[in-house]
């Protein structure tokens, strides 16, 4: 765990009051400055690589090392697959996937951890005559540090999504004029389907892949007249490569699809505030449509969404409207009934394509392309706090307490007292085994001093975690 950034002021040079922390710590020499606000040095966009094209993805290892994978314009085009380990921004390693027989690559590539150390990308490329395909599977067993050669496992319709959805890959591509196509291999595949299928047969604009236990969701709009999102789905068992595997499960008229994953669907309304929708697939059909706070308006947008593995859903939006911004946003949500205040996740001017990762604690990566900046998603921290008593005369004492949620055995927790706008720390302790600490403070000045807790973050997982303010007032 790292311990938090600001040293300890002590007390003598703070000059206002006498502290000390009961569960451990002590307090040191003052900072050259005090902070200002509630600043979140973890969060900070890094770049992966100068020259991207097409998007990519993130996938997450069992340890929590992130592998990343994105195209590059090298010759005919290539995918990179980057090795982070969480909190850095420098790839640990890297490696250059190649198209087969001089072919160029196209789409977006897809990246999976299927078990420790199991990594596979799954590259679309053209356009050599081969019968089994230009779609490409690239497979290690040592976390993405090399590949054993790709394996062809079809390409007609090429790769722009894909879901892992049980044992298999499920994956397809927008602009289908062919409609809602989608194929299905296992993760070890040897080679193509017989078949793959078009649960829907209306022009497929925009394309999204889901799963919900087990099943296979498919989502396409057709933009035409109606702008109509259609969803279809495959019961777990069924053969996700037949068309009869599949039936309707939605239709959404004056919305265009943003996204799918998991069982969340995304969309944006077509008229009125052009809002964006969120609702959740229970099984049967799909549960109310829920407005994502501050995406109404339109206007020049990229937006995307992920459910992370316990369920939770997080959409990441930029926009440039209203205020003018181009920085990236993520909200999430468990129900779409109720959402987690904006996350400010930095500047996206030069990015227009998202990809994310995102561990059941819901951290993570987001991947913005054109060109391949990292974009850390960090679990939010709550600390509460208060004052046994929040009055005292000069030379008492009061106990200020508070606790960390999640708790976290041992993570840093420093108390901060607020002089002309900054925050200085003037003692530090640590939580206990149900994450709860205090301090006790002595009344040395006279007068009205304002006190808050901060718990550490932890690099790549957690935010800082800033309680309210609580005033003391020494007579």
């Amino acid at each position: 765990m790292r311990r938090i950034r600001w040293r300890a002021l002590a007390a003598a040079t703070a000059g206002l009051v006498c502290v000390s922390a009961v569960l451990a710590g002590a307090a040191s020499a003052a900072p050259a400055a005090g902070v200002k606000g509630n600043p979140q040095p973890e969060i900070k966009p890094f770049k992966i690589a100068a020259s991207t094209y097409a998007g990519g993805g993130v996938a997450i290892e069992p340890n929590g090392a992130l592998v990343v994978a994105y195209g590059v314009t090298t010759g005919d085009g290539k995918a990179v697959v980057c090795l982070l380990n969480r909190g850095a921004s420098t790839c640990t390693h890297r490696v250059t996937l190649s198209p087969l027989d001089g072919d160029d690559m196209f789409g977006i590539p897809q990246v999976f951890v299927t078990s420790a150390n199991h990594v596979v990308v799954l590259m679309d490329t053209c356009c050599d005559t081969n019968p089994d395909g230009g779609t490409l599977l690239f497979s290690s067993t040592d976390g993405g540090k090399t590949f054993a050669a790709p394996v062809r496992v079809g390409g007609s319709m090429g790769v722009t999504v894909a879901e892992l959805v049980g044992g298999q890959i499920l994956f397809s591509a927008d602009d289908n004029h062919d409609g809602a196509e989608v194929e299905a291999i296992p993760i070890n595949a040897g080679g193509p389907p017989a078949e793959i299928a078009t649960p829907n047969a209306r022009v497929a604009y925009d394309l999204g892949v889901g799963a919900y236990k087990g099943g296979a969701l498919v989502a396409s709009d057709y933009l035409g007249t109606d702008y109509t999102t259609y969803v279809e789905y495959a019961a777990k068992g069924k053969n996700f490569d037949a068309t009869g595997s599949y039936h309707a499960v939605g239709s959404f008229p004056h919305e265009q699809l943003m996204a799918m994953s998991g069982d969340a669907l995304l969309t944006q309304e077509t008229t009125g505030s052009e809002a964006l929708k969120l609702r959740l697939f229970n099984g049967t059909t799909f549960g109310p449509a829920h407005v994502v706070p501050g995406t109404s308006g339109g206007g020049p947008e990229w937006f995307t969404a992920d459910q992370d593995p316990s369920g939770k859903v997080f959409v990441f939006s930029e926009r440039a409207f209203s205020p003018i911004t181009y920085d990236l946003y993520e909200r999430s949500t468990w129900t779409g009934a109720t959402w987690t205040g904006a996350v400010a996740l930095g500047p996206a001017i030069q990015d227009d394509t998202f990809n994310v990762g995102l561990d059941a604690n819901g951290s993570g990566l987001v991947l913005g392309t054109y060109p391949a900046w990292g974009f850390p998603v960090l679990a939010p921290q709550g600390v509460s706090f208060g004052l046994k008593a929040s009055t005292i005369a000069k030379g008492h004492t009061t106990t200020a307490s508070g606790k960390g949620s999640p708790a976290a055995k041992g993570r840093t927790v420093t108390l901060q007292v607020e002089r002309s706008g900054l925050w200085y720390t003037i003692a530090t302790t640590h939580e206990n085994g149900s994450g709860a600490f205090a301090f006790t403070i002595k009344g040395s000045v006279s007068g009205s001093h304002i006190y808050r807790a901060v718990a550490s973050d932890l690099a790549g997982y957690v935010m800082y975690g800033y309680s309210a303010p609580r005033t003391l007032k020494v007579s």
